[in-house]
């Protein structure tokens, strides 16, 4: 199912991600940033958390499918990924803080 914890990590922050941003969005504490994602969530935090579990599915599939062949990679792509995406997430959080604020 997870080929390597790196995997299991990187969607661990995604699923944590889906649900901190719909909620805090939800009750008005937050807006998102991602210029992709902003007007889905503007429209529905429900369609928003439909489409974001479908880009972690997605990457969870191809992951798991090119592991086969290069698991090397695949962990270390998936590790890079999680600290790509925290990274990211905190300087986000600081912005949005800042615009709200």
């Amino acid at each position: 199912m997870f080929p390597t914890r790196a995997l299991l990590l990187l969607l661990t922050i995604g699923f944590v991600d889906l649900v901190a941003t719909a909620l805090l969005h939800h009750h008005g504490l937050i807006i998102e940033l991602n210029p992709l994602m902003k007007p889905i969530i503007e429209t529905s935090e429900w369609l928003f958390a439909a489409v974001k579990g479908m880009t972690l599915v997605l990457a969870w599939f191809v992951m798991v499918k090119y592991s086969k062949t290069h698991l090397e990679f695949v962990r270390k792509a998936a590790g890079a990924g999680a600290a790509a995406y925290v990274g990211i997430w905190c300087i986000w959080f600081v912005a949005g803080s800042i615009t709200m604020g």
